[in-house]
């Protein structure tokens, strides 16, 4: 029998001994015990911790985290749909393309591609010393998401060529309104990516970063690659005014890689504070003077109604004086 940890018996004379207890005997027996318990406590944390129901408290922490997250994410896409609302004033345009929403793009022709001409510098610099009546209605600032097709409306109802010198910021808002305009034979010309005079004036190579930025914009547009406009309008124009080192600086860069580009020498003040038809149109032909050969300047940013109302007008009188309406197609050909 065993009393506590001693086992007691009798020997062959039947005199009671006490003897130790046999060592393996007890290893054996505290393994077993302490295999039983560990056998219960493992159920009971198993069944504790694999409960589906169950919150624990690191749970508890990590919730608060996650739910920051989210709302961070919501946060940023209010901002970003803030922002593109935003990017229809000028002044407003922020970041490059990454930040914008992508869209569906068509795959256009390719047979009416400008070309490069080595001369373009050159032959656009003769149109304002050419006797040829010949007028390139230019438009600078677009697509815009309403004004741009009500322009395109009215040069198809007239049969008249354009010239389009679009931001790649907007480009990139209005994909389909520049598909239009290049699919109706316009010419489609580069006017940087975002018009913020400090961001693009700081050097010649943030210049010539916003000429390539666009530029790219219009390629992933029209959903060409091979497309190219050669043809750049300053921001402001290409001389003069407070960044006038920086202007001629960019003029050499861009002429360096055989690009060209071009003011005006008629234009109807849409940006310049005349804001009704009449001013517009009067405007036009103050600057028109006698001159033959026309590079006239317009808008068709979203804030520039008079444009559109002017512009009827405007056509006709210049039918009216026998000019023969051209793009930059005639150069880069």
């Amino acid at each position: 029998m065993l009393y506590g940890i001693e086992e007691y018996d009798y020997d062959e004379f039947g005199i009671l001994r006490r003897q130790k207890l046999n060592t393996k005997k007890v290893v054996f027996a505290v393994l077993v015990v302490i295999a039983a318990i560990a056998i219960v406590v493992a159920s009971f944390f198993m069944s504790f911790f694999l409960d589906p129901d169950r919150k624990t408290n690191s749970d508890l922490a990590v919730a608060p985290v996650n739910e920051i997250a989210e709302n961070t994410v919501i946060q940023e896409n209010v901002q970003q749909s803030e922002q593109l609302n935003d990017i229809e004033n000028d002044n407003l345009y922020k970041g490059r393309h990454s930040a914008l929403p992508e869209h569906d793009v068509v795959k256009l022709s390719d047979n009416i591609l400008p070309v490069f001409n080595e001369r373009g510098a050159e032959l656009i610099k003769n149109i304002y010393k050419s006797e040829e009546k010949q007028v390139y209605l230019t438009f600078d600032d677009g697509p815009s998401k309403e004004i741009t097709g009500q322009v395109l409306d009215i040069l198809k109802q007239e049969q008249v060529p354009a010239t389009f010198f679009v931001l790649g910021a907007r480009v990139e808002l209005y994909p389909e309104v520049l598909q239009r305009a290049y699919n109706e034979g316009h010419y489609i010309a580069n006017h940087g990516y975002s018009h913020i005079y400090s961001e693009i004036y700081q050097n010649k190579d943030t210049v010539f970063a916003e000429y390539i930025d666009c530029e790219n914009s219009i390629k992933r547009a029209l959903n060409n690659d091979n497309y190219s406009s050669f043809l750049f309008r300053f921001p402001g124009g290409s001389s003069g005014g407070y960044y006038k080192k920086v202007k001629s600086e960019a003029r050499e860069l861009l002429n360096s890689y055989g690009f060209a580009f071009t003011n005006w020498n008629c234009l109807t003040g849409d940006a310049e504070g005349k804001n009704t038809k009449e001013e517009c149109i009067q405007e036009f032909i103050d600057t028109k003077g006698e001159q033959n050969s026309l590079i006239v300047l317009m808008h068709d940013s979203n804030d520039k109604p008079q444009t559109v109302e002017a512009l009827p007008e405007i056509i006709k009188i210049l039918k009216d004086e026998g000019y023969i309406f051209k793009n930059f197609y005639e150069i880069f050909k």
